[in-house]
């Protein structure tokens, strides 16, 4: 699909990408990041889960599992208005967001699970209680952009399953008694540098790694501002030291006054002049 630039280098949300992701809940972003930024990345990657390794900090399995991973290392920052891809979330919602989640995943190669293993995920929709908690159908109050650090194109990488058209279902999704997987359920074997989005209506998992390396994916996610934040209540002032612009201030939730998060204020939100 493709992506037109006339935002101020912006990628714009074209009217075809948008009915995708209506049908689909999802949408892929091929050479979403440059190789030179993927290097970047996945070297702070290593240098954090060494540091955490070091500290007993790991999951039992070995992964990582890292939220609000946008405070631990300055090259997590430039995903925050990556501008391939967060305009495109931008479009898919509006302009009244934040980002609401930085969260990074390692998954380590482990065996080879037996088939009827493999083919069962730990299928859910993201939101914590919130799916359990709305009347069906749900309405769309967040997505999420991965960010495919290591290559996944192996079916072996452990890669997000998830299931297309799923966030227009109302339950939970069909499976297949023979595999125990959902019907219709895909793997998105996508390489390094490749991004996908996905809304939280859309049923997903993480697949099983056992292709000799480690699943790098960084999941940066984004709700509309009166939806409180996953993984932090206020970012710390270093952190918004850092931002260049109003629109990144936005984006880590910074405002004048609580009330703006539900009646915006436009100096709270500089992104409605870039989308209207």
């Amino acid at each position: 699909m493709s992506v037109q630039n006339d935002l101020n280098g912006y990628a714009a949300l074209t009217p075809e990408q948008l009915e995708f992701v209506d049908a689909n809940g999802y949408l892929v972003i091929k050479n979403a990041l440059e190789p030179n930024v993927v290097a970047e990345v996945d070297a702070a990657i290593n240098e954090l889960y060494e540091r955490e390794e070091k500290a007993g900090r790991l999951e039992a399995d070995g992964r990582l599992n890292m939220r609000n991973c946008i405070t631990q290392h300055d090259a997590f920052f430039q995903l925050l208005d990556w501008p391939k891809t967060a305009p495109l979330a931008w479009g898919i919602l509006n302009w009244n967001i934040q980002m609401i989640t930085s969260h990074l995943l390692v998954l380590p190669s482990k065996d080879e699970p037996p088939p009827k293993v493999r083919d069962r995920i730990g299928l859910h929709r993201d939101g914590g209680t919130s799916p359990g908690e709305m009347q069906e159908p749900h309405p769309r109050i967040l997505l999420k952009i991965a960010y495919a650090i290591s290559d996944q194109s192996d079916p072996a990488s452990g890669a997000t399953v998830l299931v297309p058209g799923s966030n227009r279902l109302t339950g939970t999704p069909p499976v297949d008694t023979e595999t125990g997987s959902a019907r219709g359920a895909i793997s998105m074997n996508v390489e390094a540098g490749d991004a996908f989005i996905f809304e939280q209506r859309t049923w997903h998992g993480p697949g099983h790694n056992w292709s000799g390396t480690p699943r790098k994916t960084i999941f940066i996610g984004y709700a509309y501002r009166w939806v409180k934040p996953m993984d932090y209540v206020a970012m710390p002032d270093e952190l918004i030291a850092k931002c260049t612009t109003p629109l990144q201030k936005q984006l880590l939730g910074v405002v004048s006054d609580p009330l703006s998060y539900y009646l915006p204020k436009d100096e709270d939100v500089p992104l409605k002049a870039l989308l209207t």
